[in-house]
């Protein structure tokens, strides 16, 4: 019995060694997914958040303009209104929570109220040095205004009144686009750009991401 037992140990011991030779033992995890938030653009266990709002007054600007890098952009169209409120998160991922924390002034929400243009735009960090940064907008604008968001790594939503008039136009290049509640005119749509009019086309609506959906819907 005990010959037996010796035996099967050493079988069993061999084949650890052969599965471990073989890289079958091996436990890997895809650094570019967060087990606790697969989500996640890096491999980053703790976040840090900050809200922000700002409410700016229109004087001669007709044109909103909003750059973003990575997050969502959300934006409402309202009638009556001349002021533009930006409100929204910024969002840093770590290693450690102080880590993140520590870095949420790395990210900054830029407003410049230029001659014709209210420009919003994120700055942060080039290089993330294994850390991830985020702004997700939230923005009510006046619906006289034109309107161009550029984003890059995330989806892009507007609600607009169904009278709106305006030259539209969307691309993106990872994503879909789609429109709702509203009648685009001389429509013309690829799988990675829609435009065309709304209504008489007296003002502009741009709107560009890299990697994210473009959705637009009419109330």
């Amino acid at each position: 019995m005990k010959t037996k037992t010796n035996t099967f140990v050493l079988t069993l011991a061999t084949l650890l060694i052969l599965l471990i030779s073989f890289g079958c033992a091996d436990v890997v995890v895809d650094p570019e997914i967060n087990p606790i938030d697969p989500g996640s653009i890096n491999y980053t266990k703790f976040k840090a958040r900050e809200s922000f709002s700002y409410n700016v007054d229109l004087a001669s600007q007709n044109t909103l303009k909003v750059v973003g890098i990575n997050g969502e952009v959300n934006v409402e169209s309202v009638q009556g209104a001349n002021q533009v409120t930006i409100s929204g998160e910024k969002v840093v991922g770590a290693d450690t929570y102080q880590d993140a924390n520590s870095h949420l002034k790395d990210i900054t929400v830029e407003i410049n109220e230029l001659t014709n243009e209210l420009l919003v735009k994120t700055l942060q960090p080039q290089f993330s040095k294994g850390r991830s940064y985020q702004v997700n907008y939230t923005i009510t604008v006046p619906s006289h205004l034109n309107l161009v968001v550029n984003n890059v790594n995330g989806s892009i939503a507007l609600d607009i009144p169904q009278s709106t008039s305006a030259e539209f136009f969307a691309s993106l290049v990872i994503g879909s686009i789609s429109l709702q509640n509203l009648t685009l005119y001389n429509r013309v749509a690829t799988s990675k750009s829609l435009q065309g009019r709304l209504g008489e086309g007296e003002g502009t609506i741009t709107l560009k991401t890299t990697n994210g959906n473009i959705d637009v819907s009419g109330f």
